[in-house]
């Protein structure tokens, strides 16, 4: 769950990750100046570097048209767009995809189930890294909004795997009850990581072979798991 240090670091990352046009735009104007006083007037380097950040004036005609130009109209866009991104609303959902992408050695569980869920608050009780992949964004609300590690996309996108971080993830519990993305997950997230272990829940047991082949490490079939908890009482009877 989010401190307030820890949730104003990620509020800060947006804001720098939004801003980051405006920064290459800044280093690339402050570049171009360094080079343009520096042959067009001969100006050493360390001269020329001081002149283009407006930190020593040399009244040149060239200088006042570079500080016009860079004070009034360069940083006059770049200052907006600055303000526009601090007073623009925060976003729970982005914050909370950004606090997963930061996740090391930790488990991903695809799917917002009973048991997802269930998986969730077993690593919350535990205080373990986690990252939790969910397409309904209604159902995971709760989370979002308490600052958990919550990626609300389609798990099937590769996109979606990389930011909840499969490269370095130790273990990938398939949760979902669609067969099409407890097939595309496990392919996808064992082309990425050749070494976690991945768990997945299927409810058809034609499936098992299929998942296994696609790189799943155990595949568990409710119907087996509801046997094997059924199957004391029947040899009880006998």
């Amino acid at each position: 769950m989010f401190t307030p240090k820890r949730f104003q670091r990620v509020r800060l990352r947006l804001f720098l990750r939004r801003c980051r046009l405006s920064f290459l735009l800044i280093a690339l104007w402050f570049a171009l100046g360094t080079l343009l006083f520096h042959f067009l007037e001969n100006v050493p380097w360390k001269d020329s570097f001081l002149r283009a950040l407006f930190l020593q004036f040399h009244p040149t005609d060239f200088w006042w048209l570079y500080s016009f130009w860079g004070q009034c109209v360069l940083f006059g866009i770049v200052i907006t767009v600055f303000v526009l991104q601090a007073l623009q609303k925060y976003n729970p959902q982005e914050g909370c995809r950004m606090l997963a992408t930061q996740m090391n050695n930790h488990c991903i569980i695809v799917g917002y189930t009973h048991l997802g869920a269930r998986i969730v608050e077993h690593f919350q009780g535990l205080n373990q890294p986690y990252v939790l992949i969910e397409r309904e964004s209604s159902a995971v609300d709760h989370l979002v909004r308490a600052g958990e590690p919550v990626i609300v996309d389609d798990a099937k996108q590769e996109s979606t795997l990389v930011d909840a971080g499969i490269e370095r993830a130790t273990l990938l519990v398939v949760a979902s009850n669609n067969i099409e993305t407890a097939l595309l997950v496990t392919k996808k997230s064992r082309e990425k990581n050749r070494t976690t272990r991945i768990v997945v829940r299927c409810y058809l047991d034609e499936f098992t072979e299929i998942l296994e082949s696609l790189g799943a490490d155990e595949v568990i079939s409710s119907s087996k798991s509801a046997f094997r908890e059924v199957e004391s009482h029947l040899q009880a009877r006998i």
